[in-house]
């Protein structure tokens, strides 16, 4: 597979439609009904670009923009990405804006670029899976912090 065709194959995920709750009760279905993984194999991990992965992100945010302002709700929502290194995904979601914190139970750290994000999926060394052994070996424990981009999508286009 070529960087365009797996970029093809994305762009469904551009027009996805996203569940909006009415109220912070609903973050279960959000959660669940509005998150994407995005996966791809370490020789496809090398022909593409931060700039690729920036250009979709950005077509994905404009489209959600627009589904939150057609919404018949009041409040906006939050778009997030993060990267998760064990499963060696980029993975993005959209709660209500109504949520004071992201649903996670581990340490955050908010970047204010996706760039970031971006990098560290694609320096991962484990596109096409961990090793059986061996990796675990001479690393340093420390607490997990996750890092996230966060957007706010409001009701009025900014």
């Amino acid at each position: 597979m070529n960087k365009e065709y797996y970029f093809k194959n994305l762009e469904e995920i551009v027009s996805d439609i996203i569940v909006i709750g009415n109220s912070e009760h609903n973050l279960t279905e959000e959660t669940t009904n509005n998150m994407w993984r995005i996966s791809l194999g370490l020789k496809l991990a090398k022909t593409i670009e931060v700039d690729d992965y920036r250009e979709f992100f950005l077509k994905v945010i404009q489209n959600r923009q627009e589904q939150v302002i057609r919404s018949s709700q009041n409040h906006g929502m939050i778009f997030y990405l993060w990267f998760d290194p064990l499963a060696c995904q980029l993975r993005f979601n959209l709660i209500s804006a109504l949520h004071e914190r992201l649903p996670f139970q581990c340490n955050l750290e908010f970047v204010e670029n996706m760039d970031v994000i971006i990098i560290d999926f694609l320096n991962s060394p484990f596109h096409n899976g961990f090793p059986l052994q061996g990796y675990q070996e001479n690393i340093e424990e420390k607490p997990y912090v996750l890092k996230i981009y966060k957007r706010v999508l409001n009701k009025e286009y900014c």
